[in-house]
């Protein structure tokens, strides 16, 4: 019993170790990890313990819902957790996040431990097998996106329920297992990994049909293994309970994209951005430098030397049909199928049947970066990989010296065609990867440079030859080991000497990679805010959030940051100075509004060049952006070409002062004014219209139009009227 306490403490705390530049605040992640899923949290928290749930963010977009937005989590039960722990802390940081996001990888490092202990493999195995993978680089390669790494952290756990109901345990326990973990995938709020986790759950599973797989994959429980009909039965039935319960929300999220800029039409080369080829594929294998970050799952040398050794003595050299073997021989052929299946996705562009599949399933037409699907084959190289550690052990406690002469073979075959690989690579290739130049290579750059000189001999390696050094000392280890006379009695004593060797050179091989792919020198960004007066809004615990929303629906708008970086990818509420702003993320906000701008603006937020002065002045009190800080219009119609012909008629009521009114109550998801008009016409909001938006006037509800198809408007009568918008995503009455 205290046993397995140490293990699972170890699996839990291991990625905190092996992260520990992140851990203790030497590094932070960069990338979206801020600005796309940082913000958000912040952002609904602080709102929390104002004694506000908030639903709506007018803060980005000129308004986007909030609930609905996958970029939240909204209703992920980790999320909930995370605001209670950090009430009782009292602030929700950048590095409370962190610590959120990297508990992750030990949520899964959990659940695959289990899972591998569901296929009969001893615990040290196993144990080492799941500390490899948490270190993996497409693992640590995720932390940059919190929501896609806590939404994979459930993919063994489903697999784990999967083989204990094959297993015929306690279907109760196996029915929680299955429901919770799949709601908790359902609602993590990364939709590209639902959809990459149903390939690869219903191709396992597929996989586990056939009888000579399950008889020998589960041998010593055979005889109490379900037929397939109860098996598919009792596997469904918490998978259909966790997708009903969650079925209202994903609803809403289809409903919200389909107003979505860029998530809303059918264009095939849009799914085209990202494809993968053979050079990412074999990079991520062996060669990181020719691999995009958002495919690969690179293992470390050892690891991957090993799964090709035994790949190859098991097909070309080992005739045996034990047990053992078959499961091995049966991994890998269910590996090489979902690797195949995996490549004409992930190769979108150049696929025999991706353009068939996405003209035949309208859920995936706004899906890019395929590539990124690569993430299926993660748990299976991690059984792969725990299958050679245990079958390259047994070969060795057995002194066969046939078998090992012929192990001896594959390790030699194995070495040759990767080390000349990898030389092509380095010297003959002419391939160029823009995506490691861009975003890899200038991290190696910055520490090169930034470190003492003997350390920095070591991280230029990483543009490189890092890679067959470790595949050289991977080769020199295994061989060895596989030639040392009577080394079964130097293995047991030794307590499994051989795969502690391997975790070791694989840390040493992935610490500094893993650490650094995704991150930037810690307070890298807050130093440039303490320069712009902004550290106490954006660094501090604040307790006035309402009040701050409050006043930023008061003054004006903004277009870019005020740092001045240009940036606009993310929510930049906070590095605005709590100011709202009406520039969208790349391809998420709603299109109507989108279009609009980008027929004044550029994407960095500034405006076009050819638009005169005029044309600016006029756009600018339109959204809000000068010191007028308008957001609330009066207009005798709707029925405008454009933002210029409508505020000619609405500043014709102005300057006749025909138009007054009182703010009685704001808190993002509602607003209520009292008006006071001299004649029939519109109220217009400029916020974005969502379908979840009711409209009140003097307490009945009125249909809620749209001005440009973009903002909310209601029709009024002359005289006194009390005006409620509202946001309604489930139709409650939050008043």
């Amino acid at each position: 019993m205290r046993t397995n306490k140490f293990i699972y403490i170890l699996l839990i705390i291991f990625p905190f170790i092996f992260l520990a530049p992140l851990t203790f605040q030497y590094l932070e992640v960069g990338n979206d990890f801020e600005l796309y899923y940082f913000v958000y949290k912040k952002y609904i928290f602080e709102l929390l313990i104002s004694g506000h749930l908030p639903l709506w963010s007018p803060s980005e977009g000129a308004g986007y819902s909030l609930i609905f937005n996958p970029l939240t989590q909204y209703i992920y039960l980790p999320s909930w957790i995370l605001y209670l722990v950090s009430f009782f802390i009292g602030d929700l940081s950048k590095y409370s996040f962190l610590i959120y996001t990297i508990s992750a990888i030990s949520i899964f490092n959990v659940g695959l431990f289990l899972y591998l202990r569901t296929l009969n493999i001893n615990f040290k195995i196993a144990l080492t097998t799941v500390l490899i993978t948490s270190l993996s680089l497409k693992i640590t390669e995720l932390l940059r996106f919190p929501n896609a790494l806590h939404t994979f952290a459930w993919f063994p756990w489903i697999l784990y329920g999967i083989n204990s109901v094959l297993l015929n345990t306690n279907y109760k326990k196996n029915f929680v297992i299955i429901f919770f973990s799949s709601l908790m995938l359902l609602t993590a709020g990364y939709p590209y990994y639902i959809f990459y986790g149903f390939i690869l759950f219903l191709f396992y599973f597929i996989f586990l049909l056939f009888k000579p797989v399950k008889q020998n994959l589960f041998f010593e429980k055979k005889t109490n293994i379900l037929s397939n009909k109860n098996f598919i039965l009792k596997c469904l039935y918490p998978a259909i309970t966790a997708l009903v319960l969650s079925s209202p929300w994903l609803l809403k999220i289809s409903q919200l994209m389909n107003i979505t800029r860029g998530r809303n039409i059918s264009d095939i080369s849009f799914s085209y951005l990202g494809s993968s080829n053979i050079y990412d594929q074999i990079g991520s294998w062996i060669y990181p430098p020719f691999s995009m970050a958002e495919g690969w799952y690179y293992f470390g040398a050892a690891s991957v030397f090993l799964i090709v050794v035994l790949m190859i003595f098991s097909i070309f050299f080992n005739k045996s049909s034990s047990n053992q073997d078959l499961i091995l021989k049966y991994f890998f052929i269910f590996f090489i199928f979902l690797f195949l299946l995996n490549y004409q996705f992930s190769n979108s562009e150049g696929s025999l049947i991706f353009s068939i599949v996405w003209k035949n399933i309208d859920f995936i037409q706004n899906f890019r970066f395929w590539l990124r699907m690569n993430i299926i084959l993660v748990p299976i190289i991690s059984v792969i990989l725990a299958l050679s550690i245990n079958k390259f052990v047994n070969i060795l406690n057995e002194n066969d010296l046939s078998v090992k002469k012929k192990l001896n073979y594959a390790i030699a075959i194995s070495f040759v065609l990767i080390f000349l690989t990898q030389i092509y690579f380095i010297f003959f290739s002419d391939y160029k990867n823009l995506f490691w130049d861009t975003w890899q290579l200038i991290r190696i750059d910055y520490a090169e440079n930034l470190l003492p000189e003997f350390f920095s001999f070591f991280v230029n390696l990483y543009k490189g030859s890092i890679y067959p050094v470790f595949f050289l000392i991977s080769f020199v280890l295994v061989l060895s080991i596989n030639n040392i006379y009577n080394f079964s009695n130097i293995f047991k004593k030794r307590n499994y000497l051989f795969i502690y060797l391997i975790l070791f050179i694989s840390i040493c091989e992935l610490f500094f990679l893993s650490n650094i792919q995704w991150s930037i020198p810690y307070r890298y960004y807050d130093d440039g805010y303490e320069k712009l007066q902004l550290k106490k809004n954006y660094n501090f615990p604040n307790k006035d959030a309402l009040n701050d929303l409050n006043m930023a629906f008061l003054s004006n708008r903004v277009s870019l940051e005020k740092s001045g970086n240009n940036r606009y990818e993310g929510n930049t509420y906070y590095r605005n100075n709590k100011k709202f702003n009406i520039n969208y993320i790349n391809y998420w906000g709603n299109e109507k509004h989108t279009k609009l701008f980008d027929k004044y603006f550029q994407r960095n937020g500034k405006f076009k060049e050819d638009l005169d002065f005029s044309i600016r002045a006029n756009i600018k009190y339109f959204y809000g952006m000068d010191n007028f800080s308008k957001k609330i219009f009066y207009s005798k119609d709707l029925k405008h070409d454009d933002i210029l012909s409508f505020l000619n008629d609405s500043k014709s009521y102005e300057i006749q002062n025909e138009f007054y009114f009182e703010l009685i109550k704001y808190n993002g998801d509602e607003l209520i004014i009292d008006i006071n008009v001299d004649k029939h016409g519109w109220i217009s909001l400029i916020d974005t219209w969502d379908s979840n938006w009711k409209v009140y006037v003097n307490k009945k509800e009125k249909n809620l139009m749209k001005l440009f198809d973009a903002y909310k408007s209601v029709e009024v009568q002359a005289g006194n009227s009390e005006i409620r918008f509202v946001y309604k995503p489930f139709n409650f009455n939050f008043r």
